[in-house]
Parts: C-alpha cells; structure tokens; sequence
C-alpha cells in the first residue's frame, strides 16, 4: 500500500500502542508520532517504541501529518478529532478506533462540516484485551481480527479506500458498512458478551468465588476490562444493547421454562444449536 510520510496516534494505550507497533513492523510509515495528556504516559510509550516521537499538544502532534488515528475513549473521539482537524494540513485524513459509531461519526461529521479538505472516515478495529495500558500493546494484535469501516453520504471515495487498505495491511480483516449496521452487529457480537460477563461476575456471592475454576474464568475474563470505558461504550449505544439484551433475556428465560419443564430434549437442541455457533466463530466464520 502507499506509503505515509507521517501517522499521528492520539491516545498510546493498549489499542493504539499495538496499531504504533505493527505500523513500524510493517514499515507503513516513515515517522510514527504519539499525542499524550501525561509525560509518565509518554515516556512509557516511547520506551515500548509504540511511537517514534512524542507530543503532549495536539497540534504539534497533528502537525503535517497524513493520517491522524484517534484511539481515546469513546465520549472524548468527537471533541479530539475537531482539535486535530483544526490544526491538521489540508488533504489529511483522520480515522478512529472507537467500539460505537453512530454517534461518533454523527457528532463529526457536523463538526467536521466547514473543514471542506479534511476528511474523516470512522473504523472500528475490533480487536483488545481485558488489559489496558500501551505496556499491554502488541504488534501482532491486529492480526486476523475483524476491523469495520463505516461509510455514509459523506464519506469521501478516496479517504474511504485509503483507510480499508491501510487496515488491510495490518493484518486486519476489513468490512464496509453504515454506522448504523455497525452498531448493531457489535451490540450482539461485542457489547452483549462485555454485559453479560459482567452481569455473571457480579452475581456470583463473595463466598463462592474460591471455589471458582476454568469455566468461571472463560466466561468472565471480559469483566475484567475498564469499568469506565465499558461505562461508556454501553452508553453511547444503548438502543442497540439493550435491544441485543433484550433477546438475550428472551433466550435465557426459555433455557428456564426448558430446566423447570425437565425437557431434555429441547435443552439438548438448545444447547447443540449454541455450541453450534461457538463452533462456527472457532473454526471460522467461513468454514
């Protein structure tokens, strides 16, 4: 793929320490430059080499750079991207890393209105870990993983290719859809499991917690992740998770009437057509 002179990533932690380091292991850039609010941050980062420099402003950050990834919490995308696009050169194309999309490409997309030669094109790389912090960051992290761009009437065509290949090159799976569509498919592939985890882990009383094993682990190794950025990805779709929750509870409270009927062979179909799914995402979507 082309080649950019200089990528900005404003927000080092796990998701965009692991985007600075396959971006410099795949040689995508010749200059990767990371935007702090911290110097301990910064310092951390530059020691990991997510970034080969550092700024703390934005817009020294931003400044000449070809593509600017913002890769903060979800409430703060829309405000970011306004500063950077402030200060960012014409023909700049900025992108996210945001878990929600309708109302982050919505907010910028009004703010961005007036910036007639900066183009904004939202993604979601759906890829993390219940770790946070650029230390947790890998080069590797990408890979595989499933990575959604969104595309409106706004969109510009060029910016829109730019962004799918540069997400292909890093190993990333890419699909093409509306906001909309986004966040209707996360609610039930990445939001619901996030909720559900977290609505285990909180159920089971303090006491039993000791004689918990592999399968407790499994289940809720999610709920670990930051309760704030959890707090606000839930928030910022909460039509479409509570929508995916809804038919979440529905499936739920027929796995009830099935256990309090006894009815061992629906529990049975119940189950199968589950592990069925779970099979299909291990094996592979397309198998």
């Amino acid at each position: 793929m082309t080649r950019f002179n200089k990528i900005t990533i404003i927000g080092v932690g796990l998701i965009g320490g692991s985007i600075g380091l396959a971006i410099r292991k795949r040689k995508l850039a010749r200059e990767v430059v990371g935007v702090f609010r911290h110097e301990s941050t910064l310092k951390r980062a530059l020691r990991c080499k997510a970034v080969d420099k550092a700024a703390i402003s934005i817009g020294s950050g931003v400044k000449g750079a070809d593509l600017i990834i913002v890769a903060s919490p979800v409430h703060s995308i829309p405000k970011i991207v306004k500063m950077a696009a402030e200060c960012a050169k014409e023909g700049a194309i900025i992108t996210d890393a945001g878990s929600t999309k309708s109302w982050i490409v919505n907010s910028v997309e009004k703010s961005l209105a007036k910036f007639r030669k900066i183009y904004f094109v939202g993604s979601h790389p759906m890829a993390g870990s219940e770790k946070t912090g650029v230390e947790a960051a890998r080069s590797d992290l990408l890979n595989g993983a499933p990575c959604i761009v969104t595309k409106t009437r706004n969109t510009d065509k060029k910016a829109l290719e730019k962004i799918k290949k540069f997400w292909s090159a890093l190993g990333s799976k890419v699909s093409v859809m509306t906001p909309e569509e986004h966040d209707k498919s996360v609610s039930f592939v990445s939001h619901l499991p996030h909720l559900v985890a977290f609505s285990i882990a909180g159920t089971v009383p303090d006491k039993y917690i000791k004689y918990a094993a592999e399968g407790f682990g499994d289940t809720t190794r999610v709920a670990s992740s930051d309760p704030h950025l959890w707090a606000d990805i839930l928030l910022t779709n909460k039509e479409e998770v509570l929508a995916s929750a809804i038919a979440f509870d529905k499936t739920n409270k027929k796995l009830i009437r099935i256990l309090k009927e006894k009815d061992a062979p629906s529990l049975v179909k119940l189950l199968s057509k589950a592990k069925a799914k779970r099979d299909k995402f291990v094996h592979g979507a397309s198998s």
